[in-house]
């Protein structure tokens, strides 16, 4: 019993330490500047798939799926804003969220497209579309392996582990060394809100994870929008 105690304990660490997350909320800055009322304007989230990629997607379905990504991350991460809304709030200021059916309208018809606008300054796009900060998200999915070939290599692992254990006085011993769910993707995210004006970092959130076939990286994404949501000094205003 203090065995299987112990190998939870050890799980839970190591995915603790798999998934790490930090949150930097600048201080100083938030003692000088109110942000009550002000605009945030969430861009087009820059998307980046790499490492093995699925068999026949090619150079253009790769970036259509990753401008369509970019598209859906950034509605989920307003639509999140726009659930926590709330009246009152000690720790955090409320602002006004621009919509981001408009921040795209009005980059479109500057001739700016979604993959454009991954590479210009992220202040110069919010002042372009009336905002006084911007949130930036940048996700890259390394992709290693497909979930069903996770789900295979998983099965296996725990057979082999359990015919090995037995022969080893029935200790479990993790043998072959691979758990449950292999990874399928190294997921790695980045969201800075700055002040469009004096270019200021005012919160930076990072998270270092993984994907699997029981944790798809929709769901690891889904889970960080609403950490970054939870974990920042500003809420949408009702």
């Amino acid at each position: 019993m203090k065995r299987i105690a112990f190998k939870t304990m050890l799980a839970a660490v190591v995915l603790l330490q798999a998934c790490s997350g930090r949150v930097y909320n600048n201080k100083a800055y938030l003692k000088q500047v109110d942000l009550e009322g002000k605009r945030v304007a969430i861009l087009p989230v820059e998307v980046e798939f790499t490492g093995r990629l699925p068999k026949g997607m090619t150079v253009s379905k790769k970036m259509l799926r990753e401008e369509e990504e970019s598209t859906l991350i950034q509605n989920q991460l307003y639509s999140q804003y726009l659930f926590k809304a709330k009246s009152g709030s000690k720790k955090k200021k409320a602002v006004e969220l621009i919509n981001v059916d408009r921040i795209n309208s009005i980059l479109s018809e500057r001739g700016i497209d979604i993959r454009d606008s991954w590479a210009m300054n992220p202040d110069s796009l919010g002042r372009l579309v009336g905002a006084d900060m911007v949130l930036k998200v940048r996700v890259k999915e390394d992709r290693i392996m497909s979930e069903t070939a996770s789900l295979g290599i998983g099965v296996a692992a725990n057979v082999l582990d359990n015919l090995l254990s037995k022969k080893d006085n029935n200790h479990n011993t993790n043998a072959t060394g691979v758990g449950l769910t292999p990874k399928t993707y190294n997921m790695f995210l980045n969201a800075t809100l700055t002040d469009v004006n004096s270019h200021m970092v005012i919160t930076r959130f990072t998270h270092n994870g993984e994907a699997n076939w029981n944790r798809t990286p929709q769901e690891v994404i889904d889970s960080q929008g609403r950490k970054i949501v939870r974990k920042g000094v500003v809420y949408a205003q009702k």
